[in-house]
This record gives C-alpha cells, sequence and structure tokens, in this order.
C-alpha cells in the first residue's frame, strides 16, 4: 500500500513539474516576439551616436518593393535639438551604420540598400553630420568603366581597422549561364574633404609580396 502511495505522490509531483516547465517555455516565447513594423514603413534602426544624440533610419513606401524613401531622424536630447533628412530611396534597405571614416569627429551616416531582381546593385545614401545637427550628402562613387563591366551585383560591405571596404564578385564573362567562376574584386574607400573614393586591392599584389 505504502509503495502505491509512492508512486501516486510522484506521478502528480511529475504532472506539476511538466505544467510548470510548459508555462515557462510560453512565457520565454512571448517575451521573444518581434515588433513588426507597420506599414507603409518597412525598415527602422536606432544608432546611438554618443549619449544624447541618436540617428533614427526609416524606409517607407507602398505598392512596390523596388523604389520607395527614407527619412533620418536627428534627435539630440542633450540641447533639445531635433532635425530630420529625407530622398528618395532605391531597392531594400539592407542595413544602417555610423563611423568616421576621415577622423574629422563628425560622424557620417551609411545607409545600404539592394535592388530586386535583376536589379539587386548595391546603393549607398551617405551623409555626415556636424556638431550643430547640419548635414551634408557625400556622393557614392561609380564603379570604373572596367569594373562595370564585369559586375552583376552580389557585393559585401564590411568594416576593418576604420576603413570601408567593399567586395563583390567580378564576371568576366557576361554569359549567365557560363560556367567560369567569377573572381572576388575588393576596394577600399577613403573620405577626404567630403569627397568619397575607392581603390582596387588586387590579390595578385600580395601573392608577389610574399613571393618575391
Amino acid at each position: 500500500m505504502n509503495v502505491i502511495k509512492v508512486i501516486s505522490v510522484l506521478c502528480l509531483t511529475g504532472l506539476l513539474f511538466s505544467c510548470g516547465t510548459e508555462d515557462e517555455k510560453q512565457t520565454v516565447s512571448v517575451k521573444q516576439e518581434v515588433k513588426k513594423i507597420l506599414e507603409p514603413f518597412r525598415f527602422h534602426k536606432a544608432i546611438e551616436v554618443k549619449p544624447g544624440l541618436t540617428l533614427d533610419i526609416v524606409s517607407w513606401g507602398r505598392g512596390s518593393d523596388s523604389i520607395g524613401g527614407y527619412l533620418i531622424l536627428r534627435s539630440d536630447s542633450t540641447h533639445l535639438s531635433y532635425r530630420s533628412v529625407s530622398g528618395e530611396l532605391k531597392g531594400k534597405v539592407e542595413d544602417a551604420w555610423n563611423m568616421d571614416l576621415d577622423t574629422d569627429g563628425n560622424p557620417e551616416l551609411y545607409i545600404q540598400s539592394v535592388g530586386q531582381g535583376k536589379d539587386s546593385y548595391l546603393n549607398m545614401y551617405i551623409y555626415e553630420f556636424g556638431e550643430s545637427g547640419s548635414s551634408q550628402q557625400i556622393r557614392f562613387p561609380d564603379l570604373s568603366t572596367s569594373l562595370k563591366e564585369g559586375y552583376q551585383g552580389g557585393d559585401s560591405l564590411y568594416i576593418k581597422d576604420g576603413k570601408l571596404f567593399r567586395e563583390f564578385p567580378f564576371h568576366s564573362d557576361q554569359d549567365s549561364s557560363s560556367k567560369v567562376k567569377p573572381v572576388i574584386r575588393k576596394l577600399e574607400y577613403t573620405l577626404k574633404n567630403n569627397s568619397l573614393q575607392f581603390k582596387e586591392i588586387k590579390e595578385e599584389a600580395k601573392a608577389e609580396a610574399k613571393n618575391p
């Protein structure tokens, strides 16, 4: 009889523990629910440049996934200054970040977007903000003629040691059905006097340096 009581107690304890575990799982799943952005907005990211200074980047639009608009909201709660910048957007915003590429103390905001389908090419929208809140757009330079001939999108942007790099597959054969594997082109961007320029970094040069 005692054995039956012990088994009953263990079963009841296991049932209560199981219920508690399910409740905990349910609570966790609710906490991890991602907030959706309501239409017509498609993208939002808040970047804290420094305490009291935040840039909110928003993209929006209706009726098309390939064009729209972007909005940059600059909130300076320290000096109670609030400004905005807007423009037309091509493609879908992939990411946005800030950095001081020219190390002049005024951060630049970089918005990266990619077109859809056959127009899956890189688009960049860059602004430099002054201490007073003023902004100046910086033009993203086009690829050279030789690089354009083999460019078909697929860009990768990254920051390393405070420098901005761009990589993309270069198709020497323009036939899209070609089985020839594209080579990777690598560009390094520099900013001087609000002018953005790039230079190509060739892997052949690195190989020669290692094997003189």
